[in-house]
């Protein structure tokens, strides 16, 4: 019987996949190379307050999404975002910036991003700041840290990481390789923090631009400051993928002040590069992907099409793969 699992990633999916298990009445520990959880639902703390460097909300379209949320609603650990919408549109240069605004409900974790991540993840155990680079399985698994640390005797792993660094891990543990056609789901973005104190007609900023996907102003998330967070798209990221932070601080106050029109001082906070941020165009979300034998499973928002509320239900799938492979064998034991 399983019924100690190892979780690699503490994003949403690994805590979602986690939080169902223990549920269940398994016994989970959760890796993450990172020093919190929260994976790219993540906040960087600052003397400006958190800064929302990764996923700016999240929406709720499916009916466990939604009681999710209304959960994390009631403890606290999120809120809605009471944002004015706006598009930003460059043309050939000819910039125009115009009120769109909405229906559509959105969410942010308080007081910052990670906020339900980490109450998933409450009285579960973590291991942080350990990047697992090598799995080894003999009727269980062990685990190994790139310190040199190991970690031994799951009955079963559950894999979260973007498909990229799942394909690395596999290829290391001389696993079969189930990653190979897509592994290239993920494009890059460079996100960029910098403080204004005026504030533009829109604090979600959808962009037709050649360079930018999204800009948010935090003014109304609790929380928060005042600062502006402009997410560069995909091909434009990738195009300056190792240029300096000082060349994305330049890129993102020329925006600002000549297109958002904020003259006031604008000053450079952080810029961060996430090496697999949004889903590429047309992609075909592949699903969970699994080595049943071996008790082994990957997935991530990108196995159902990117966005947070996939981050959670892929969670919850890989979670359900387990406990169906568990019974099943004892059905058939």
């Amino acid at each position: 019987m399983m019924k100690n699992i190892a979780v690699i990633g503490a994003g949403l999916t690994g805590a979602a996949a986690a939080a169902k298990l223990v549920q269940q009445g398994y016994q989970v520990t959760v890796f993450d190379k990172g020093r919190v959880a929260g994976g790219r639902m993540s906040s960087k703390k600052t003397e400006h307050g958190y800064l929302d460097m990764g996923a700016q909300y999240f929406t709720a379209r499916s009916d466990l999404f939604k009681q999710q949320v209304q959960l994390w609603l009631e403890a606290g650990c999120a809120d809605i975002w009471a944002c004015r919408t706006a598009l930003l549109c460059n043309d050939e240069g000819v910039t125009s910036l115009v009120s769109s605004a909405d229906a559509q409900l959105r969410f942010i974790g308080v007081p910052s991003m990670q906020s339900p991540v980490k109450s998933l993840l409450q009285a579960i155990p973590i291991v942080t700041e350990c990047r697992i680079d090598r799995l080894s399985y003999q009727r269980q698994w062990t685990l190994y840290c790139a310190n040199n640390q190991s970690y031994s005797n799951f009955d079963a792993v559950l894999i979260t990481l973007p498909p990229v660094q799942a394909q690395q891990l596999l290829s290391q543990s001389q696993l079969p390789d189930l990653i190979a056609t897509n592994s290239q789901l993920l494009e890059p973005c460079w996100a960029v923090a910098v403080q204004a104190e005026a504030c533009s007609m829109g604090d979600a900023i959808f962009c037709q631009h050649p360079k930018l996907r999204f800009i948010s102003h935090q003014q109304h998330k609790q929380g928060r400051t005042s600062c502006y967070i402009l997410h560069f798209n995909a091909s434009y990221s990738a195009e300056h993928l190792q240029a300096r932070p000082e060349f994305w601080f330049e890129q993102a106050i020329t925006i600002v002040r000549d297109e958002l029109n904020i003259q006031h001082s604008i000053e450079p906070l952080v810029a961060h590069r996430w090496l697999y941020a949004s889903q590429r165009d047309q992609a075909i979300a592949p699903g969970i992907m699994a080595l049943p034998e071996q008790k082994l499973w990957i997935g991530g928002d990108w196995s159902f099409g990117g966005r947070v509320e996939n981050a959670y239900l892929a969670g919850l799938n890989l979670a359900q793969a387990l406990v169906e492979t568990q019974h099943l064998a004892g059905e058939l034991s």
